[in-house]
């Protein structure tokens, strides 16, 4: 008889076990199968997504910046974009994000969005749409009297565009 009770509990383990077992192979599948498609998402986000810049100095050591979005996407969350000024001299400025508003040393603000033709954005205020042309105004932390900058921007998802200016 006691034979039998170990032999049931013996069982009842073997079952428990081998049930744990099934459960934590379907959730790590589950889990493999949601990183899978966050991966696609972004990758589809990334393709979908293509910018080209241009800028120019003004008022000294004002940089203007035109952003194309020559993508599918529409773009916005400007806080989190990048932008990079690269100094011919060999440092580089990671630019502060101002919002509109006259941008101090070491940032650069959102001037405004306008169509291809110039006019002003009529659809989706403040998100720049496929075709739209958005206008930003950086300063660099340091003067860059005689010298050629790289300006680097990125989108939120890492698609990068850049431009050389020269005072």
């Amino acid at each position: 008889m006691d034979t039998i009770v170990v032999a049931i509990i013996v069982l009842v383990l073997i079952i428990m076990s081998a049930l744990t077992m099934m459960i934590v192979v379907f959730q790590s599948a589950n889990d493999l199968a949601d990183s899978w498609k966050d991966m696609e998402a972004q990758s589809i986000s990334i393709s979908d997504t293509r910018i080209s810049v241009s800028g120019n100095y003004s008022n000294g050591s004002l940089i203007h910046i035109a952003v194309y979005n020559e993508g599918s996407t529409n773009l916005h969350d400007y806080s989190r974009w990048d932008v990079i000024i690269q100094h011919q001299s060999g440092g580089a400025s990671h630019l502060l994000y101002i919002g509109a508003g006259s941008p101090q040393p070491g940032e650069w603000g959102f001037s405004g969005i306008v169509m291809a033709d110039e006019s002003p954005e009529v659809f989706d205020p403040g998100i720049l749409n496929p075709g739209e042309i958005m206008n930003i105004t950086a300063r660099p932390k340091v003067d860059l009297t005689d010298e050629t900058a790289r300006v680097i921007v990125s989108t939120p998802n890492g698609v990068t565009s850049q431009c050389f200016v020269t005072e």
